[in-house]
């Protein structure tokens, strides 16, 4: 028997900004792009979705010449000058060989059954006055592993609109907090306060089943769940 699992794409690859008239900025939700691809899987014994040995795999393909960097003076935080003499430079999209990065890919609908949260954290880095990776992905109830490996204070603020919001302050390098989201929110601007350049994004999901695009645009989504 097999069953069909829709995924969906969700564009997390540029943070949209407009700069208002008051220095401030104000940041664009991506567009998400419409559940067209369909991934056949064939589940071993006939159990719930997500118990075979499938996989999909596919790549997220830019269109047409991709915006130039936006360059950005850190001036005004001597750690971050020193560690960018000649400026920032942020890629608004992340396109290599037509491959966009940094886009989020899962499964939208035909799941069955519950799926309990990895213990495993994922991290979200601080470094260089930047947030590596750009976005990140994990499940209802995952912890999250916020670090700060600068000599700087950087302070995180995700703006969630479910889940509760939090504004951690971290400044001094090897301090680490964690956090853990209660529901399902595929789209969370973070930026730090601090640094307005800093953009960073959560997607949290209700199933195992996700990917975020590579630097060639490529992702894998394993449809084997070992629960």
């Amino acid at each position: 028997m097999s069953m069909r699992h829709t995924l969906a794409v969700l564009t997390l690859a540029a943070p949209l900004a407009v700069v208002a008239c008051g220095g401030g900025e104000k940041q664009e939700a991506p567009a998400a792009a419409p559940a067209s691809t369909q991934a056949a899987a064939a589940p071993a014994g006939g159990g719930g979705a997500g118990k075979g040995s499938a996989s999909v795999s596919g790549k997220i393909s830019f269109a047409g010449t991709p915006p130039a960097p936006e360059k950005i003076k850190v001036s005004a935080d001597p750690y971050c000058q020193k560690e960018h003499k000649e400026g920032l430079e942020r890629e608004t999209v992340a396109v290599k060989d037509g491959g966009l990065k940094d886009v989020l890919v899962y499964v939208k609908s035909g799941l069955s059954g519950t799926y309990p949260a990895p213990t495993e954290a994922v991290e979200l880095d601080q470094k260089g006055c930047m947030y590596s990776p750009h976005v990140v992905a994990l499940q209802v109830g995952q912890p999250l592993k916020i670090k700060n490996n600068d000599e700087t204070l950087h302070n995180i603020h995700p703006r969630p609109t479910v889940n509760p919001e939090f504004n951690i302050g971290q400044p001094r390098k090897g301090m680490e907090s964690t956090r853990t989201f209660d529901k399902k929110e595929p789209w969370i601007p973070v930026g730090c306060d601090v640094h307005p350049w800093m953009r960073s994004y959560i997607a949290v999901l209700d199933n195992p089943f996700f990917a975020v695009t590579d630097e060639n645009g490529k992702y894998t989504i394993n449809l084997a769940y070992k629960g």
